[in-house]
């Protein structure tokens, strides 16, 4: 194989090494005062067709006919052990608004996702210029159980992560109940002399990290620039434990008046990672950051119909993290089937192979397809 270095980029916190995938795959790794993490990030090629429909990829082996677009990996070996809430997933850095159809819409869609998912939180962020004291950055975050596969094992006796781990550990798709009360049985006996191995890739069939785009999305065929959502990259990929009071900590999960918001002074980092893609690099040496790139503009008339679409769509979508049933794993082999085409009512970018017509997209028969995923709330 060619050398190869892939524009998916990211870089731990407090580190100014760039890591990224090439030719010759390696672990990396990352310590800090809370525990030592290594890592690996699979990815096919999606911007480049015919690298992944040959196979000409680092990881092809594991990824090649499968539904997702990347799993990552992940070890930690705690150096201090949590006593407070973990949990996992995405947040910015800065504030994005949102406002008018796109709020309309994003509240239905987070709606849909808590009725999906279950324990999820989830929260736009605070704009600094209209919150006293310090702001909430955008988040959405999960349990530990939102992993697709989990192993603990002693230390040295932990797999490779950049092997065949089939048959090893758990996987949430071999029975969800069983799973989630094994997560919480590791979680509430952590050990300092064991090594914890998570694996993730659940809705990686709806983000294309490598050309920065929402796939599937809100209409079959739209894609949809992460800038639009998070304004400019990178976004952080985080595991915390959050240091709320005991009383606020129990009922983290439930509504009550008691101030929850995932405050960074709250936060206890076990790893952070800033991600991005060169194929939509972030601001570097005083270049100007770019802004939210404006759509053309829409009529009443079409976002009333976006709306209805939406609502139609979230109102079929299936568990997105088979957090509900044991049928899918989200993961089945693709086959094709035709799709309609929908029109582009916000001047969002159609997919090329959708804009033809009689041209066709993988879709599986069984549960309805999902559309769209809302990662941080600022969809659409």
């Amino acid at each position: 194989m060619a050398q190869i270095v892939e524009p998916l980029r990211w870089r731990f916190q407090q580190n100014t090494q760039e890591f990224g995938i090439s030719s010759q795959p390696r672990v990396d790794s990352y310590e800090n005062e809370a525990c030592c993490t290594k890592v690996i990030f699979m990815h096919r090629p999606t911007h480049e067709p015919r690298r992944d429909k040959a196979g000409e990829y680092p990881f092809s082996w594991h990824l090649q006919g499968r539904r997702r677009l990347w799993e990552i990996r992940f070890q930690l070996r705690f150096k201090r052990l949590p006593d407070r809430p973990l949990f996992i997933g995405i947040e910015l850095d800065h504030y994005v608004p949102v406002s008018g159809m796109l709020r309309q819409a994003q509240k239905v869609l987070i709606s849909a996702c808590r009725g999906i998912v279950g324990d999820c939180y989830h929260s736009s962020g605070d704009d600094p210029g209209r919150v006293d004291g310090e702001a909430e950055p955008p988040t959405f975050v999960m349990p530990l159980w939102a992993f697709d596969q989990f192993e603990v094992s002693y230390a040295g006796r932990e797999p490779a992560l950049d092997s065949d781990m089939e048959g090893r550990g758990m996987r949430r798709a071999e029975g969800v109940k069983e799973y989630i009360a094994a997560m919480k049985a590791t979680l509430s006996n952590l050990a300092e002399d064991k090594v914890y191995t998570f694996c993730f890739w659940g809705i990686s069939q709806f983000l294309d990290c490598m050309q920065w785009e929402v796939c599937g999305g809100i209409l079959p065929g739209v894609r949809l620039d992460f800038n639009k959502l998070c304004g400019a990259p990178p976004i952080y990929f985080s595991l915390y434990e959050l240091d709320l009071d005991q009383e606020q900590s129990q009922s983290h999960w439930r509504s009550s008046g008691a101030d929850k918001r995932h405050l960074v002074s709250r936060k206890r980092y076990f790893l952070k990672a800033a991600v991005w893609s060169e194929l939509r690099p972030p601001p570097r040496n005083g270049a100007a950051i770019e802004a939210l790139q404006e759509s053309p503009q829409s009529s009443a008339a079409d976002e009333a119909a976006l709306l209805e679409a939406i609502q139609a769509k979230t109102a079929e979508m299936p568990d997105l993290l088979d957090l509900l049933g044991d049928e899918t794993t989200g993961d089945e082999p693709v086959a094709a089937a035709e799709q309609p085409i929908f029109e582009d009512l916000l001047g969002l970018s159609l997919d090329p192979a959708l804009q033809q017509p009689g041209t066709t997209a993988a879709t599986k028969p069984g549960p309805p397809k999902v559309e769209t995923t809302d990662l941080l709330g600022l969809d659409f």
